[in-house]
């Protein structure tokens, strides 16, 4: 029905339209016969006309004249009315000069008709605009116009709080459901149609999308940015109905939609009692506690409320900083500037700490830089565990967590080879000491530092293109949040020889991920998106574990334990020892060689990078 009414008003706004081009045309013969003294007769109809209505006619439809309404009539869709007048007339001029050298056709015509027509199509409908504007009281232009997504209870309280704020204009809702096919909500028509909400949003000028579900689905979140991916519209969640108890929420105030939102799992809920109950009390020990993770693994400590904290980081600033931000008189905090690689200082701030858990976050984790500088590389992610592993077993450490990363399998890269050699470093320490070394494993981490996500913002700030390696390639991802409860958990479920994985989901696509972000902000129509090759040491696609390792469920669901068969790593020291000499000599192709003994898996790739057109010769 509802079809049928839009088709019947376009239909009749053609009409419309193709008389006025009639009487356009008639008025400039008629003003050019009247100051010409031996004028012929007007002629109200012939084959000439006719071709002029099918000419300008057929511009009209190239001009996509019919795709918005006359109630929502703008600036934009005047000059767009001014442009098929003008290519209309040079049309014409072109179709009479070439058929009979515009004979009968005064050049004055061709000057006064576009004129006229302007007026003629231009005017009905800035009339009829400004009528619709005065009856449903829309005289406000500054108010952004708003299409609900959702006809359920929000959306009702989002209408009533509009009109009362007279913060924006509802001009439409948007809900699949079959109880509410061909309702109304206070007056506004509910539409179906999340398939087509691009066409909604362009025919009816919207300006902002509100998605007005409580808790709405990841995959109903991702279809609207989807789908609006291309246009300039902004797209927001409407508030939790509490928020509406106490004030009128302006738009403003409605919450944006995050990365997070997209990633569609479900919370993790941790066993907190029992993680605090084990580490309240005792003196905690971070390095690497200034960085993305582990300033957030410092947070939760101290929310948690452990006896004493220490902080480790080689970064002045990172140091001062989440020292400053946690500082209390509730808990001891003692940071200290520090790099692991340098083993008498380690040594010395844990014999002045003397810490009961050791969570050693500090290392090097940006892939390609690292290609170009494996001995750093080896130095802090290979050498740099050993200090600490070696450092908890002599102070009689309760447990030492390493953080690792899928990149640590099969890995590509002198980054992922360096961090599966600290892994195998923490399973021979096993083996040694009477410390318990858990290893924590886990994907790409949302908003950290040197991640994509920071890098496709700004980007996107700075107007584009966002550049991305390869169309195919895809990551693992997890918030910084999750990642350190992970971390946490791993206290009470890691055993000697345990490697922990977070169940992840899906895999996400980075182009994929990109096309969000940019439709996120609003800027779909103006920002592109650039292939650049893959970049050395890195993988289409990630794995979390190999294939020689089975995963086994614990306590909590979203969390599994990596078993493989125990293994001797008798000869490791030698081999990290023979690394480490490569590395202070600085010499790379050596150590990377190695790096390939120690980690048989890791293939010794040049030092270059591989183009677009290298990767996808790779793949065939």
């Amino acid at each position: 029905m509802m079809k049928q009414r839009v088709l019947q008003l376009r239909l009749a706004v053609v009409l419309h339209d193709l008389f006025m081009i009639w009487l356009a045309w008639m008025l400039g013969f008629a003003i050019r016969y009247s100051i010409w003294p031996e004028s012929p007769p007007l002629e109200w109809w012939s084959l000439e006309l006719a071709a002029v209505l099918v000419i300008q006619g057929g511009v009209c439809f190239a001009f996509n004249m019919y795709r918005g309404l006359w109630r929502f009539a703008s600036v934009p869709d005047l000059m767009n009315l001014v442009k098929s007048a003008i290519g209309g007339t040079l049309l014409i001029a072109l179709f009479f000069f070439i058929f009979n050298r515009l004979q009968g056709i005064p050049r004055s015509v061709l000057l006064m008709y576009p004129v006229f027509l302007v007026l003629l199509w231009g005017g009905p409908r800035i009339t009829y605009r400004m009528w619709k504007d005065k009856y449903f009281n829309l005289t406000d232009q500054n108010k952004p116009r708003v299409l609900l997504i959702g006809a359920g209870q929000m959306a009702d309280l989002f209408i009533r709080n509009a009109a009362s704020s007279h913060s924006c204009q509802v001009v439409g809702i948007v809900d699949d459901a079959k109880a509410f096919k061909g309702t109304q909500l206070r007056g506004i028509k509910i539409q179906s149609g999340l398939k087509k909400i691009a066409s909604l949003v362009e025919d009816m000028a919207v300006d902002l999308v509100v998605i007005a579900k409580q808790k709405p689905e990841a995959e109903l979140i991702k279809h609207v940015v989807d789908e609006l991916a291309a246009s300039d519209c902004t797209i927001r969640v409407a508030p939790d109905p509490d928020d509406y108890d106490n004030q009128l929420i302006n738009v403003s105030q409605l919450q944006p939609i995050t990365i997070e939102d997209l990633l569609g799992r479900e919370k993790i809920e941790l066993d907190w009692a029992r993680v605090a109950n084990y580490i309240k009390n005792k003196s905690v020990l971070v390095t690497g506690g200034g960085g993305s993770i582990g300033s957030e693994l410092c947070r939760q400590l101290a929310r948690i409320g452990v006896s004493k904290l220490s902080i480790v980081d080689h970064s002045e600033y990172n140091l001062y900083a989440i020292d400053k931000e946690l500082d209390s008189d509730q808990m001891v905090i003692h940071s200290h500037l520090c790099d692991v690689t340098n083993q008498a200082h380690l040594y010395h701030i844990f014999k002045q700490t003397n810490p009961d858990v050791v969570f050693h976050a500090a290392a090097y984790k940006h892939v390609p830089l690292l290609e170009t500088h494996a001995c750093e590389g080896y130095l802090n992610n290979v050498i740099g565990t050993q200090n600490v592993a070696d450092c908890c077993a002599d102070f009689g450490v309760e447990k030492m967590v390493l953080i690792s990363t899928d990149k640590a399998v099969n890995p590509h890269s002198v980054m992922g080879a360096t961090k599966r050699l600290a892994e195998k470093y923490c399973q021979y320490k096993n083996q040694q000491a009477d410390t318990e070394y858990i290893t924590v494993r886990f994907g790409n981490v949302l908003g950290s530092a040197g991640s994509g996500v920071p890098l496709f913002e700004q980007q996107i700030a700075a107007g584009g293109p966002v550049t991305v390696t390869h169309e195919k390639m895809e990551r693992y991802f997890m918030t910084i949040e999750e990642a350190c409860q992970l971390i946490l958990q791993s206290l009470v479920l890691g055993e000697d020889n345990e490697i922990l994985v977070l169940d992840m989901g899906s895999p996400v696509k980075i182009k994929s991920l990109a096309e969000r972000m940019i439709a996120l902000s609003g800027k779909g129509k103006n920002i592109k998106i650039e292939i650049t090759g893959l970049r050395s040491g890195e993988k289409l696609y990630e794995e979390l574990h190999y294939d020689v390792e089975s995963l086994e469920r614990t306590a909590v669901s979203k969390i599994s334990a990596v078993r493989r068969s125990p293994r001797q790593y008798d000869q490791l020291p030698q081999m990290i020892k023979k690394g480490h000499q490569a590395a202070l000599k600085f010499q790379q192709d050596q150590l990377k060689k190695l790096l390939a003994q120690s980690v048989p898996e890791f293939k010794v790739r040049d030092l270059t990078l591989v183009t677009a057109n290298q990767s996808l010769e790779s793949e065939q």
